[in-house]
């Protein structure tokens, strides 16, 4: 029997980013960093979805041999994400890890959840202490209820930014989340949730510059579409 071929990459660092060039560059040299110091063979892959700042013109500026950059016109977020699982894929990455652009996920916490990397195909960060104030903990509360509500899942943070996965497990499931799915990332964990999960505690900064994309008065909005996008992936 012939061996599998030994992984190109340990670890794709996959980070989707739409006009972030206020904490972009700060947000990638911390994970560097913390890449390099746990010795392992590493790409950074961003996915810049069609930011109109000077984002792009900093991700040129980056000289970093591990640093691959894909940009697109606007697709939203988890669809940028879903592109950037991926190019993982077609890097050879052993593993995948996203993370948002705006410095809210902490490095701190990676170590920990590395060290469980063979124990299921998705491990997700569980934000247990949050500094990005209530308003955005009680958009969280609000999402949990409704997906465990519509969808019975058993996660408890369906959305969030910080989720290291098998990357082969989730490239096939990736191709199957339909591209008119707004929240991605959402329908992406809920197809991943029967080969098996485990949740960690994570801290959970606050922004180190901009602001979000969703606010109060969009939610409503972005709630009603995940309720037709989840009907629709019933059928995947």
């Amino acid at each position: 029997m012939t061996a599998s071929p030994e992984p190109a990459l340990d670890l794709a660092l996959v980070v989707p980013v739409y006009n972030e060039q206020d904490c972009l560059v700060a947000v990638l040299e911390e994970w560097r960093v913390a890449l390099t110091n746990l010795n392992l063979k590493f790409a950074v892959i961003v996915v810049d979805d069609g930011s109109t700042d000077s984002t792009p013109d900093k991700l040129r500026a980056l000289d970093w041999p591990e640093l691959k950059v894909h940009r697109h016109s606007n697709r939203g977020h988890g669809q940028s994400c879903l592109v950037g699982y991926q190019l993982a894929a077609d890097a050879g990455a052993a593993f995948v890890f996203q993370i948002d652009s705006d410095g809210q996920c902490d490095p701190v916490a990676f170590p920990r959840l590395w060290s469980r990397r063979e124990s299921a195909p998705a491990i997700y960060g569980r934000r247990h202490n949050r500094d990005d104030g209530l308003a955005r903990k009680l958009i969280s509360f609000v999402l949990r209820c409704l997906l465990k509500l519509s969808w019975r899942t058993r996660l408890n943070d369906a959305n969030v930014p910080y989720r290291l996965y098998k990357t082969e497990l989730v490239a096939k499931a990736a191709s199957r989340v339909p591209r008119t799915f707004d929240l991605a990332n959402i329908g992406l964990a809920l197809l991943m949730e029967p080969l098996g999960f485990i949740e960690e505690p994570i801290p959970f900064r606050d922004r180190l510059g901009g602001h979000a994309s969703v606010r109060w008065f969009g939610f409503v909005k972005k709630a009603r579409r995940l309720i037709k996008d989840l009907r629709d992936l019933r059928h995947v």
